[in-house]
C-alpha cells in the first residue's frame, strides 16, 4: 500500500513541478468539459423558434348551409390561424403552395378543399360523407420538422371538428326548442279538453237516470225530454270541442312523430360514430404495441387522449339523447318495459364511457411517461389496448341493441299512439252521431207518448255505447296525465340551444399536471452530455498520459495498476467536477433540481468510469483503448440517453442492462428532474458493480497478461506506424 501510494505521490509531484505536464494536464481537464457545455447550450430549446417553419394554407371550401344555418369552415379555419403564431402560416393560392412545398420553400402546404363544408353539412343525412384536408409535407427536407408540421395539421382538424359540432348541436336544439314552444302554445286547448270529457263523463249518471225515469213515468216523459234537450246541446258542444281539440292533436302528434324520426336516426347516427371512435382509438393502441419513435409514441397517445375524449363526449350525447327521448315519449308514454330496456342501453353507455375516462387516463399517463423521456411500460400500454378493446365491444352491443331493439320498439310505440289518436276521434265521432241522433228522437217526442216511449228506448239502448266511449277516452287521458308530466316536457325543450350546443360541443376541460417538469430540451439532454464528456474525458487521459511509469523497477504489477489508477482518477475527477460545477454555475438556462447531489453523481460516475477505461487500458493496451472507444459507441446508441430504450433496436435493448451509461444517466437525471431515492439507490449501487468487476480484472489479470501484451506492443511499435 505504501509503494501505491509512493507511486501516486510522484505523479501529483511531476505535474505540478513540470510546466509542460501541467500544461497539458490542464488542457486535458478542460476539453471534456467544452464538450458538455456546447452541447448542452446548443439543445437548450429547439422548438422556439417554429414560426420560421413555413407551413402553406391554401382555403378553396365555398360554404354550406345545416338546417338553413350557414357556416364556412375553411374561413374559420383561416381566421384562427391568422391569430396562431406556432408556425410560420403562408396563406396562398393552390399552385404557389404546392409548388413552395415541392422546392422545399415550405415544409408543408395544407388544403380546404371547395366542397369542405357540403361534406360536413351531410351530418344531417342519412349516409354522411367525411370532410378531408389535404395535407402535403416535404419529408426530404428535414427529419425533425414533419412531425412539428403534422402536429399543426392535426390542431386545425380538432378545431373543426369542436366547431362543427356546436353548430350541429345548436340547430338540433333549435328544433327541440321550437317543438317546446309549440307545445307550450297548445297547452290551453289540451287543459279544456281534458276539463270536456271529464265534465262529460260526470254526467252520463245523469242522462241515464233521466232515460230510465222517461221509461218508467211516461207523464214524466215532456219533462224528461225537455230536461234532455237542455243536456244533449251541452254535450254535442263538448263532443264537437273533442273532436276539434283531436284533431289539432293529431297534426301536433304528427309534428312530433316527425322530430322523433329525426331523433331516432341522430341517436343510431351518434352510436355509429362513437363506434367508429372505438375502433380508431383500439387501432391506434395496436400501433403503440409497435416499436415507435419517441416523437410518434407520444403523437399516438395524444390522439388515442383525444379520441377518447372524443368518444366520452359522444357516448354522453347519445345518453342525454336517450334521456330526452325516454322522458318524452316512452317512459311515461308507453310501457314500463320499454322504459327500461333504454335505461339499460343508457346504463351500458356509462360503462362505455368509464372505459373511455380510463382509455384517457392512462393514454395521458403513458404520454407524460413518454415526455419524460422514459418509455412507457408495456403493462401500462397492454392495459390501455384491452381498455379499448373492451369499449369497441361495448360499443358494437350497444349499436345491435338500439338497432336490433330499441329503434323497432320506438316506432311501435309512435305507430301505436297514432293509432290510439285515431281511435278516439273515431269514438268522439261516434258519440257526435249518437247525439245527433237523440235530438232528433227528443224533437220529435212530443207527437206522442207511445212515440215518444219509442224513441226514449232507442236512446235507452243507444245509452251503452255513448258511456263505453266517453269512459275510454276520459281513462286515456287520466293515464296520460298521471304518468306524464307535461311541464317537465316544455321545460326541456325549451332550454337555450345555442348555450346547450357551445356545452356539447367542449363539455371537458383537460387540465394536465407534470411531474418532475423540466423547461426547456437542454435541461432533459443535460445527463446525458455531462456522462458523455466524463467517459471522453477518460479516453483522452488514457490517449495522452500512460498507464505505466517510466521508472516501474521495485514495483509490482498490482502496485502500478492502483498507483497509477489513483492519478487517473484524481484527473478524471477534476474533469468531473469542471463540467458539473460548469452546468450549475456558468449554464444559466439550464435547470438542475438538486445541484449538490448533481455534483456527487458526478463525481460518482468518474470514478466509475475511470476504472473501467483505465482497467481496460492498464490490462490490455492499446487493445483496451480500442475497446474503451467501442464501449462508447455502444453506449451513445444502446443507454438510451436520447431516444427511449423502447424504441431502438432489439440488439441494443437487450445489452441496455450492461451498460455503465444506462445507470449514470438515470443517475445524473434524478438530481436535474427531482431525486426518487429508491431509483438513486438502484442505480448507484448497480453503477458501482461495474467500478468492482473492472478492479477485479485489473487485479487478477494485470500481471498475467502484462508480459504478452508488452510484447504486442513493442512489435506494433516496430511498424513505425504506432507509438
Amino acid at each position: 500500500m505504501k509503494k501505491i501510494w509512493n507511486l501516486y505521490v510522484h505523479d501529483m509531484k511531476q505535474i505540478a513541478t513540470n510546466w509542460v505536464a501541467a500544461v497539458l494536464v490542464g488542457g486535458l481537464l478542460l476539453l471534456p468539459s467544452l464538450y458538455a457545455w456546447v452541447n448542452i447550450e446548443a439543445s437548450i430549446d429547439p422548438y422556439a423558434n417554429t414560426r420560421n417553419i413555413k407551413v402553406g394554407i391554401v382555403n378553396e371550401d365555398k360554404g354550406a348551409k345545416i338546417q338553413g344555418h350557414a357556416f364556412n369552415a375553411g374561413k374559420e379555419i383561416v381566421r384562427a390561424l391568422r391569430n396562431n403564431h406556432d408556425l410560420g402560416w403562408q396563406f396562398v393560392g393552390k399552385q404557389e403552395g404546392m409548388k413552395n412545398v415541392r422546392y422545399g420553400d415550405y415544409f408543408a402546404t395544407i388544403v380546404i378543399p371547395s366542397d369542405f363544408s357540403e361534406k360536413l353539412a351531410t351530418i344531417v343525412q342519412d349516409r354522411p360523407e367525411q370532410a378531408v384536408i389535404h395535407y402535403y409535407e416535404n419529408d426530404k427536407k428535414n427529419a425533425i420538422a414533419p412531425r412539428i408540421t403534422s402536429k399543426g395539421a392535426s390542431t386545425i382538424t380538432e378545431q373543426v371538428s369542436d366547431q362543427f359540432v356546436a353548430v350541429v348541436n345548436s340547430v338540433l336544439f333549435s328544433i327541440f326548442h321550437e317543438a317546446g314552444v309549440a307545445l307550450e302554445q297548445q297547452l290551453p286547448d289540451i287543459r279544456h279538453f281534458e276539463t270536456l270529457i271529464f265534465q262529460l263523463q260526470t254526467k252520463l249518471p245523469e242522462i241515464k237516470r233521466l232515460l230510465n225515469q222517461s221509461m218508467s213515468d211516461a207523464k214524466e216523459a215532456e219533462r224528461l225530454v225537455n230536461k234532455a234537450e237542455k243536456t244533449l246541446p251541452e254535450a254535442k258542444r263538448i263532443v264537437n270541442s273533442g273532436i276539434a281539440f283531436l284533431d289539432e292533436t293529431n297534426q301536433f302528434f304528427t309534428k312530433a312523430e316527425a322530430k322523433a324520426k329525426t331523433l331516432t336516426p341522430q341517436i343510431a347516427e351518434n352510436l355509429r360514430t362513437l363506434q367508429q371512435i372505438a375502433m380508431s382509438i383500439y387501432a391506434a393502441t395496436n400501433k403503440l404495441q409497435e416499436n415507435l419513435s419517441l416523437a410518434q409514441q407520444r403523437q399516438w397517445l395524444s390522439d388515442v387522449q383525444g379520441m377518447a375524449a372524443a368518444g366520452e363526449q359522444m357516448a354522453d350525447e347519445a345518453q342525454t339523447q336517450l334521456r330526452i327521448f325516454n322522458n318524452m315519449i316512452e317512459k311515461r308514454a308507453f310501457s314500463r318495459t320499454a322504459s327500461a330496456n333504454m335505461e339499460q342501453l343508457s346504463g351500458r353507455l356509462t360503462g362505455i364511457k368509464s372505459n373511455l375516462r380510463e382509455a384517457q387516463r392512462l393514454a395521458k399517463l403513458a404520454y407524460e411517461q413518454s415526455e419524460n423521456g422514459a418509455q412507457p411500460g408495456n403493462h401500462l400500454l397492454t392495459d390501455l389496448n384491452e381498455r379499448a378493446a373492451a369499449a369497441v365491444k361495448q360499443v358494437d352491443r350497444v349499436m345491435n341493441e338500439y338497432e336490433q331493439h330499441i329503434a323497432p320498439l320506438m316506432k311501435e310505440k309512435m305507430n301505436e299512439t297514432k293509432q290510439t289518436l285515431q281511435d278516439a276521434r273515431r269514438m268522439l265521432a261516434d258519440i257526435a252521431n249518437t247525439i245527433l241522433e237523440l235530438e232528433r228522437l227528443l224533437q220529435h217526442a212530443g207527437s206522442g207518448l207511445k212515440q215518444g216511449e219509442e224513441m226514449l228506448q232507442t236512446a235507452s239502448d243507444q245509452y251503452p255505447f255513448l258511456a263505453r266511449k266517453v269512459n275510454d277516452i276520459a281513462s286515456f287521458l287520466a293515464k296520460l296525465k298521471k304518468e306524464t308530466n307535461i311541464y317537465d316536457i316544455i321545460r326541456l325543450l325549451k332550454n337555450d340551444p345555442s348555450a346547450k350546443g357551445e356545452f356539447l360541443a367542449h363539455p371537458v376541460d383537460l387540465k394536465t399536471h407534470r411531474l418532475f417538469p423540466l423547461p426547456n430540451y437542454g435541461s432533459g439532454m443535460n445527463p446525458f452530455y455531462t456522462v458523455l464528456s466524463i467517459w471522453v474525458g477518460c479516453l483522452l487521459l488514457v490517449s495522452l498520459l500512460s498507464t505505466e511509469p517510466y521508472e516501474a523497477e521495485g514495483y509490482t504489477s498490482r502496485e502500478i495498476y492502483f498507483g497509477r489508477l489513483l492519478t487517473f482518477w484524481t484527473c478524471n475527477s477534476i474533469q468531473a467536477l469542471i463540467v458539473t460545477l460548469g452546468d450549475v454555475f456558468l449554464l444559466k438556462n439550464i435547470y438542475i433540481h438538486d445541484s449538490g447531489w448533481f455534483i456527487l453523481f458526478g463525481l460518482l460516475c468518474s470514478f466509475v468510469f475511470i476504472v473501467i477505461v483505465f482497467t481496460l487500458v492498464s490490462v490490455f493496451s492499446d487493445v483496451g483503448k480500442a475497446l474503451a472507444i467501442v464501449l462508447l459507441v455502444f453506449q451513445i446508441a444502446g443507454a438510451g440517453g436520447t431516444y427511449p430504450v423502447q424504441l431502438i433496436p432489439e440488439f441494443f435493448q437487450n445489452i441496455n442492462p450492461f451498460l455503465p451509461f444506462t445507470y449514470a444517466i438515470d443517475l445524473m437525471r434524478e438530481a436535474v428532474g427531482g431525486i426518487v431515492w429508491g431509483k438513486v439507490k438502484n442505480d448507484a449501487v448497480r453503477l458501482m458493480m461495474f467500478a468492482v468487476l473492472a478492479l477485479l480484472l485489473g487485479t487478477l489479470l494485470k500481471e498475467p497478461l502484462n508480459k504478452y501484451m508488452h510484447s504486442l506492443h513493442a512489435k506494433a511499435k516496430k511498424s513505425g506506424l504506432f507509438h
